[in-house]
């Protein structure tokens, strides 16, 4: 039960975040843009995206000077992306050591593929220079600061990026993205069978007593109990689930039928375990990501689903 003061805490930080979120709208299609870029992912560039926002947001106490709101969202999430890609090669790099650490060449494929985000022939540091430059237009000067560089430098980062480059193609070409399947889940597709029917109780059934709801990033639910008082309170009428791998992720397709025909409502994925479903994301609220998708699949999204209207 949260006391008094919680509660104002609560409603002052909605208030607060909501007037930021105001202020933000002009560069965030940019910022979108620009993590799917880097990471070469639709699904690690939304969360990318969604980390950049909280943390741009959290920092703002921070901030005492007067602030260029565009720059200051690029910079973080130009750090925090790099800051990830070291973590993920130093992990794989201590456990190759306990293998077979004077196999370079065997070492730098490990870590190739454990870095999924990067482009097949490009430094993070290149990749977010370039796409800096190159698609959004910085100064050098500007990039400098978010890469924690120097002007002259920015500038031969850049010239090595473009000729190493040429030798590969296109920017889509160096982020494509394998379609790998996931492995079957009867679980998942028991679920989609009670959402088509309408089966709340089936639902709950296949769930875990400690299932974590994500709704990205509008409220999160903490266990079987907040999930039946809560989002599943929200109704499944008059919606449609479908199966579908999109860039190499399994995850469910809700359609809504409305007066212009079946449009996106939502997209989603479960983790199972032990035969239950432990954590189950919605990207409900996450515009950008559902505009690609609905671009993708070629369907209308719903742009007017309460609580949000996008029209």
């Amino acid at each position: 039960m949260l006391t008094d003061t919680m509660k104002n805490i609560v409603e002052d930080t909605r208030s607060l975040h909501n007037q930021f979120e105001e202020e933000i709208v002009p560069y965030k299609q940019d910022l979108w843009n620009y993590c799917r870029y880097v990471t070469g992912s639709p699904w690690e560039g939304e969360d990318l995206f969604q980390e950049t926002l909280l943390k741009a947001f959290a920092m703002l106490p921070q901030i005492w000077q007067p602030l260029n709101t565009k720059a200051y969202l690029f910079r973080i999430a130009t750090n925090r992306w790099i800051d990830e890609c070291r973590k993920r090669k130093r992990a794989v790099e201590d456990e190759s050591d306990k293998y077979e650490p004077d196999l370079q060449a065997s070492q730098a494929f490990n870590i190739r593929e454990a870095l999924e985000v990067l482009v097949h022939h490009l430094t993070p540091k290149q990749v977010t220079t370039l796409l800096l430059m190159d698609v959004f237009q910085f100064k050098a000067a500007e990039i400098a600061n978010m890469v924690h560089s120097t002007e002259g430098a920015v500038y031969g980062i850049v010239h090595r990026a473009r000729r190493k480059l040429q030798t590969v193609g296109t920017y889509e070409k160096a982020h494509h993205t394998t379609e790998d399947i996931s492995p079957h889940s009867e679980v998942v597709d028991a679920y989609l069978d009670a959402f088509n029917r309408r089966d709340i109780e089936q639902m709950l059934q296949l769930t875990s007593d400690t299932i974590h709801m994500e709704v990205s990033p509008g409220f999160q639910e903490f266990s079987k109990g907040d999930v039946e008082k809560g989002s599943m309170q929200a109704g499944i009428m008059g919606k449609q689930a479908l199966r579908k791998n999109l860039w190499g992720k399994e995850i469910i397709i809700v359609l809504a039928k409305t007066e212009h025909g079946l449009q996106l409502h939502d997209v989603q994925f479960q983790d199972v375990v032990d035969g239950k479903i432990v954590r189950h994301k919605s990207y409900f609220f996450c515009r950008e990501l559902l505009t690609a998708i609905a671009d993708k699949l070629e369907i209308q999204l719903q742009r007017n689903k309460p609580p949000v209207n996008w029209e």
